[in-house]
């Protein structure tokens, strides 16, 4: 279901953990132009525990780490509660175990189509 459907009462929120700025840069932008919504970008994954903390919902999660380091970190559970999907942008050698696991994967270097294309396998149905 896209994002603007007319079942959702908010625009959709992104979040961008990336330490490249340009990179981050180019994310924040094709999300800001597949339509209205809020972008929070972040650089390190220390800060991810705070967002998973909070109460605030997110969409989907684009994520500078690998699928091992995700898993460590333990947060799968807690962005799954918030409703956030996940996308990594880096560790393409994991990418069968990233879809296995219901994720995507972003396979650098990737264009504004392929940003576009990871999100739509990313928003949950409802």
């Amino acid at each position: 279901m896209p994002y603007d459907d007319s079942t959702r009462q908010t625009p959709p929120i992104y979040l961008v953990m990336e330490s490249n700025l340009l990179i981050a840069e180019d994310i924040c932008g094709a999300l800001q132009a597949y339509g209205a919504c809020q972008v929070i970008r972040i650089t390190h994954p220390d800060e991810l525990t705070q967002m998973v903390d909070s109460e605030q919902p997110i969409t989907a999660a684009f994520l500078e780490m690998r699928y091992d380091q995700v898993l460590h970190m333990g947060l799968t559970e807690s962005f799954l509660l918030r409703g956030a999907r996940i996308v990594l942008t880096v560790g393409e050698g994991d990418e069968v175990a990233v879809q296995d696991h219901g994720w995507a994967m972003l396979v650098r270097p990737f264009t504004e189509e392929m940003i576009h294309a990871a999100l739509q396998s990313s928003v949950r149905e409802a």
